[in-house]
């Protein structure tokens, strides 16, 4: 099969990039194909926000998955007796319901679900002017191929879970096979992790078992409203990172940028309120050992404090190193693509690696910056693209 345009990767990135090129860069549905190993789009997006209870977004309301910022307020307005209808401080930062509501909508609309593919992307190779995709249902071809895709394969887990990866009374919140609300009511549970992916979660769970959760985190609460700060969003901040030439030093830019393991001002506020009425308990410090009984877990500090329950999930994030697993290593290996030392790709302003080649999302960070990963990123990459159509 043979198509003009082929994304690799059908989560966030994916799908708004596939309704800017069609709706935005003037690329016929018909020459346009989105390969992608689950059977709908969003399908991560779904399993990790309900993984967490995730009940209002992070980002703000202009931050949504059609070319127009303003679409979701439109769409909010003409839903606006709804009960998904709700937005939260600041910058109107819509409920879960609506967003994923929206994104029904235009999926539907304009017939997104119908460019896909499901299968594997595995491996790249140049067939004349034109790349052709090995995926485990065949070989596909293209004159252009975006890579988009996420982190969501690589769950960071620490040195002490990694004996334990086989244990059932021991999750990942990022596994494919997380369930929370396998989890029993009244269960004793440990959540490991400092950011809003673990406070969620632990406050999920300590809805259905008061009093029986404990939240364990290396630090103490990080509050900011985004993760990372919002000028990484506008032209300003990006101009200037722009103009810096050394790939090493933009990487340092966007560590010092991000918040890792920070938590919105609101989640704060619901994590000191379950504190105070003793449904949810918090210790922070560093994690020494963990060990598995008969029927419990029990994990150790070093203060030496040992805390047992009866599950733990990890809400620890992802492995930062660059993703995309062999496909994009096989690429760096056969064709010498070009990377920075941290190992992520170093490609031209319109997000152009090789010719006719293009990444979005975490693999272009180093050109988009620190908000790369997020909806915004999805929707700047966007913006660059269509300058190729």
């Amino acid at each position: 099969m043979a198509s003009e345009w082929l994304i690799i990767g059908g989560g966030i990135h994916g799908t708004h990039l596939s309704l800017h090129l069609t709706q935005r860069g003037g690329v016929k549905p018909q020459h346009i194909r989105v390969v992608d190993p689950h059977p709908a789009p969003l399908s991560v997006w779904g399993q990790v926000t309900r993984a967490v209870s995730m009940e209002y977004l992070r980002s703000p309301l202009v931050h949504n998955l059609h070319w127009d910022q303003g679409s979701l307020g439109l769409f909010s307005r003409l839903h606006q007796q709804e009960s998904m209808t709700r937005f939260i401080p600041p910058f109107g930062r819509p409920s879960l319901a609506l967003f994923n509501a929206h994104a029904a909508h235009l999926i539907q609309k304009f017939g997104l679900d119908q460019l896909r593919l499901q299968a594997r992307a595995n491996r790249l190779a140049r067939c004349g002017d034109r790349w052709s995709v090995e995926t485990d249902k065949g070989v596909l071809h293209a004159d252009r191929v975006v890579i988009a895709i996420g982190l969501s394969e690589q769950p960071f887990w620490p040195d002490w879970a990694r004996p334990f990866k086989t244990s059932r009374a021991l999750r990942h919140v990022f596994s494919p096979d997380f369930v929370r609300t396998s989890i029993a009511e009244g269960a004793a549970a440990i959540v490991v992790g400092g950011g809003i992916t673990a406070a969620q979660t632990a406050l999920a769970l300590a809805d259905r078992s008061p009093g029986s959760v404990v939240l364990v985190r290396r630090h103490d609460e990080r509050v900011f409203d985004f993760d990372s700060d919002v000028g990484w969003m506008n032209a300003m901040n990006l101009r200037g990172f722009a103009q810096i030439t050394d790939w090493d030093q933009r990487r340092r830019v966007i560590r010092s940028a991000r918040h890792r393991g920070s938590i919105p001002s609101d989640v704060a506020v619901s994590l000191d309120a379950a504190v105070q009425a003793g449904v949810l308990h918090i210790v922070d410090g560093e994690v020494h050992s963990l060990k598995e009984g008969a029927s419990l877990l029990e994990l150790t500090m070093r203060s030496g404090l040992t805390i047992s329950a009866d599950h733990l999930v990890l809400a620890t994030g992802y492995v930062q190193s660059r993703p995309g697993g062999d496909l994009v290593d096989c690429a760096v290996n056969d064709f010498g693509f070009p990377t920075a030392s941290c190992g992520y790709p170093t490609p031209t302003p319109r997000l152009e690696w090789a010719p006719g080649l293009y990444i979005s999302g975490p693999l272009a960070e180093l050109e988009v910056g620190p908000a790369s990963r997020n909806i915004v990123g999805a929707r700047m990459a966007g913006q660059r693209l269509i300058e190729s159509c």
